[in-house]
């Protein structure tokens, strides 16, 4: 009685302390308000954790009263089988910062934990019924059986092979990284390791804890800062877009075009009138939109330019829509420099002027938005006669990559014209 009393003293105020440093990370990430892949997983490790942490501690504070045996069993169902949880989200948010970081040695590694924590689950609800791993004496305290052991060597399995996997990524992760993600394997496997000679000292969990910290620390922090700088150099795109798309030689076309038909055809002056100023506005609220926009919304702006083009070379410009799906979001003002493009360096260079066609389709996997058009083309392997749309079209495609995993290809041949090809992923 007095050992465990001492063990109370030690455990209760340890996974308590460790709670507290739960909620004060949970609390910390969800006011950065970055809703990422990364931050959900480390989010419901936290959770988790602090939730195994608490029925932990209502066992050892419940233990010597019988009534509340039903109860105690209950909480540590949840410690045993959280428990596996828990290493099965670390896997899965230890991935995604690699697979961030580039490609992953195996992507099945994931689906494999998963396995084996599943059947580390079956065995604990097995031993619910036959007291394999555990067993509430009559008095009402916690009791290791015999093969209390196997539960605690699954666990430290598959950290031993998130750490394999950690080591083999570490040139990618870099020294901080990996020490930071080895820690959640060395901690806990070393607490575990010690529980199963000492028994009733509950070092896992507050270990557990301990790499949280430690990869909050060095890793969420850090990757707070990167989304912040990204946000930042997006934001400075946007600008740099927006100011791209008001180009002088286009409005002083367009008014100049308006005016006159302000004397010949004042009807289509009032309808070229209103086009204009939805062009100015499509360019002047992509510069306050920092998420994705409906293909819908884009393709309104594509038709308010064309209009506007049309009216200045009436024939020599042909359009041509083959719209497959408009159902599915992308970055503002993706589409429009393709298409300003297409006019720009293929059709209005050709003494007959030509067609450009605007297509979109879907497969399983990705949206395709293609422009086309039978202009002059140009030499791929050198930058594009102009520089200013050079940048627009790197822009473009630094915001695909950035915003929804998209990327962006130009083919094109000297008199024969261009292909641009936008894929967005259909899961970032």
């Amino acid at each position: 009685m007095e050992r465990r009393r001492l063990l109370m003293a030690t455990n209760i105020p340890l996974e308590s302390l460790s709670i507290v440093i739960s909620i004060l990370l949970i609390i910390c990430i969800i006011a950065s308000r970055e809703h990422t892949k990364l931050n959900r997983l480390f989010l419901w490790m936290l959770a988790v954790n602090a939730f195994i942490l608490g029925c932990d501690i209502f066992i050892w504070v419940a233990g010597g009263h019988p009534q509340l045996v039903c109860a105690m069993k209950v909480a540590n169902f949840f410690v045993f089988n959280l428990g596996y949880l828990l290493v099965a989200l670390f896997t899965a948010y230890m991935v995604t910062y690699i697979r961030g970081k580039g490609s992953i040695a195996s992507d099945k590694i994931v689906p494999a934990i998963t396995a084996l924590c599943g059947v580390a689950v079956l065995l604990v609800i097995i031993s619910m019924f036959n007291n394999m791993f555990f067993y509430f004496s009559e008095k009402g305290y916690f009791m290791r059986s015999p093969l209390h052991w196997i539960s605690l060597v699954y666990p430290i399995i598959i950290i031993l092979l998130d750490m394999v996997i950690i080591l083999k990524h570490s040139r990618k992760l870099g020294i901080k990284d990996t020490f930071a993600l080895l820690s959640y394997g060395i901690l806990p496997a070393g607490a575990i390791a010690v529980q199963i000679f000492i028994n009733g000292l509950a070092l896992a969990y507050p270990a557990t804890t301990v790499s949280l910290l430690i990869i909050y620390v060095n890793i969420q922090v850090e990757q707070s800062k990167r989304l912040r700088e990204k946000e930042l150099e997006l934001t400075q795109n946007r600008i740099a877009m927006m100011l791209s798309q008001i180009q002088p030689h286009f409005l002083y076309n367009s008014l100049t075009s308006i005016a006159q038909m302000c004397k010949e055809t004042p009807d289509k002056a009032g309808e070229a009138t209103i086009a204009f100023a939805n062009y100015l506005r499509g360019n002047l609220d992509s510069l306050t939109q920092k998420g994705m926009v409906h293909f819908d919304r884009e393709l309104r702006h594509i038709k308010t330019y064309l209009s506007l083009e049309k009216m200045r070379f009436e024939e020599n410009i042909q359009i041509v829509y083959s719209i497959g799906t408009t159902d599915f979001m992308l970055p503002s003002l993706t589409v429009q420099p393709l298409i300003e493009n297409a006019v720009k360096h293929g059709i209005c260079k050709k003494e007959n002027g030509g067609t450009i066609c605007l297509e979109t389709m879907e497969t399983a996997e990705n949206y395709t938005i293609k422009v086309s058009d039978d202009g002059v083309g140009f030499d791929i392997t050198a930058l594009l006669p102009d520089e200013r749309q050079h940048v627009g079209i790197e822009n473009v495609r630094f915001r695909l990559a950035a915003q929804c995993a998209g990327t962006l290809k130009i083919e094109s041949q000297p008199g024969k014209g261009t292909i641009s090809v936008v894929t967005i992923p259909k899961t970032k």
